[in-house]
């Protein structure tokens, strides 16, 4: 995973958990991230926290919300178009869309 990635998600991650957790799962690699995905998916499940399917209008939503709001106390540029480019890829996945 990219050095910017990390930083994004570990910056992300902290504020449900503590620093140095944070830190750990975001670095983590290989089977030992397969098996936390795992365990906390299964978790999330359990307790019905799983998030709906991302639709075009949700996408768009969120798109918008990141278009409104101040992120320059909160995240740097590329952590900001990281989000984004997210959000895009996911509304062209469901248009079925390929990105050049």
């Amino acid at each position: 995973m990219d050095l910017e990635q990390n930083k994004a998600v570990e910056k992300a991650l902290q504020g449900v958990i503590s620093r140095e957790a944070s830190h750990e799962l975001a670095n983590l690699e290989g089977e030992p991230l397969k098996e936390a995905f795992n365990l906390i998916y299964e978790q999330a499940s359990f307790q019905h926290l799983l998030p709906n399917e991302p639709t075009v209008k949700s996408v768009l939503n969120e798109l918008h919300d990141l278009t409104q709001d101040n992120f320059s106390d909160t995240f740097t540029i590329t952590e900001l178009q990281y989000l984004i480019f997210e959000q895009v890829e996911t509304l062209a996945e469901l248009l079925g869309i390929e990105l050049e």
